[in-house]
């Protein structure tokens, strides 16, 4: 069966739930997960996957085809049903498997689905990695089935977020997750500004963090100024996890509300930030808009979400942006940044959905509104 080649994305896999994502998808894709990672069979040689859902109506049955093609594989799997995706993150390295796998689409619309995947330690496996090893065509292995194991891993996750955990008072933090709740999102603050206050909290002098390129610039200027290394990444959870393996950095931040840790194998874990939050705000006695202060020096549009049907023409408009603004610093670590002494903005094609991402910080509020609308008037 051909699989379409549109759901491979940089992160992970996506696409619309039956029509390009389905059981039989799934089962496939299943099978190029084992040999992208070596698994070799028989089942019981140590060969085992942890797979979890979200709550979408569609996780179950994707995940039963998932289940099944690694089983006929000769893999064991452990099963920890539906789970938040730290919660497959923490997993994988705790129960010592050679990999795992997330069946959610994330943020994305509920009619979509996808899989997130990692190795051993939870390593991140781009979705685009996947789709190189299926382009091999093999046919399952005559082998014994694998074996499978059910289990719930939500009080051993809960006891690694929460041990020790003891603030002398009660502090309530306004806040949600998103669908598979690996987002933090805090009323009335920036995912930036949050980040900030955790990586204030947790990070000190010579230690190394890592930040997305559309954070506020006051992010890196606070942490340098204590001496603290701060290093700018590409956007999303594959390029920040390698970041951080790479550099060792004990934390790692998105204007989008992903918050990374070392102590959790460099992953996402919004209820260990939560955490953090109520801790420092305990400790310091000071509230949260009061700990955001030092990050709020630049006036941030926050991410604008621009949707494009043409997909082709950004590449000329990153052209025509280049031109228009040569005068600016420019690079194009992640889509196109072009910086002047009292304003800047970065725009990137988002690598998930089709659209077009802005983000524009200046010195002035009235700055900021005039090339809000400068910029959107020259996108198509």
């Amino acid at each position: 069966m051909k699989v379409n080649p549109n759901i491979f994305k940089e992160y992970d896999v996506r696409g619309k739930y039956p029509q390009e994502i389905n059981a039989k998808v799934a089962y496939k894709i299943s099978q190029g997960f084992v040999r992208f990672l070596k698994l070799k069979p028989p089942a019981g040689g140590g060969s085992k996957i942890v797979v979890a859902r979200d709550k979408r109506p569609s996780s179950p049955k994707l995940a039963k085809a998932f289940i099944s093609g690694l089983l006929d594989f000769g893999i064991d799997v452990i099963d920890i049903g539906e789970a938040t995706t730290p919660m497959l993150y923490f997993s994988v390295p705790f129960l010592r498997a050679k990999g795992g796998a997330m069946i959610t689409a994330s943020h994305n619309p509920k009619e979509d689905n996808g899989i997130k995947f990692v190795r051993e330690k939870s390593e991140p496996i781009s979705g685009l990695e996947i789709k190189q090893i299926l382009g091999v065509d093999k046919k399952t292995p005559s082998v014994k089935k694998g074996l499978i194991k059910k289990l719930n891993i939500k009080k051993d996750y809960l006891e690694a977020v929460y041990k020790n955990f003891n603030p002398g008072k009660k502090i309530i933090i306004p806040h949600s997750f998103d669908f598979d709740a690996d987002r933090l999102i805090v009323k009335g603050l920036r995912g930036d500004i949050v980040g900030g206050i955790i990586g204030d909290a947790v990070a000190k002098k010579g230690d190394v963090i890592v930040y997305d390129l559309r954070c506020s610039h006051s992010i890196p200027r606070y942490f340098e100024n204590k001496g603290i290394i701060a290093i700018p990444s590409r956007a999303g959870n594959y390029n920040i996890k390698k970041l951080m393996r790479k550099k060792k950095a004990v934390f790692g931040m998105e204007l989008t509300g992903h918050y990374y840790f070392e102590k959790f194998s460099f992953c996402e874990s919004p209820l260990y930030g939560l955490r953090i939050l109520t801790e420092q705000a305990d400790k310091t006695g000071k509230t949260l808009t009061e700990l955001a202060k030092p990050f709020m020096k630049y006036y941030h549009s926050g991410g604008i979400d621009i949707p494009i049907s043409n997909l082709s023409q950004i590449s000329n408009l990153l052209e025509q942006l280049k031109e228009k603004y040569k005068n600016g610093a420019q690079n194009s670590l992640d889509g196109l940044t072009i910086e002047f002494s009292n304003w800047w903005f970065n725009i990137r094609q988002s690598h998930t959905e089709p659209l077009i991402r802005l983000v524009v910080e200046t010195n002035t509020p009235e700055l900021l509104e005039q090339k809000k609308k400068e910029l959107l008037k020259l996108i198509p």
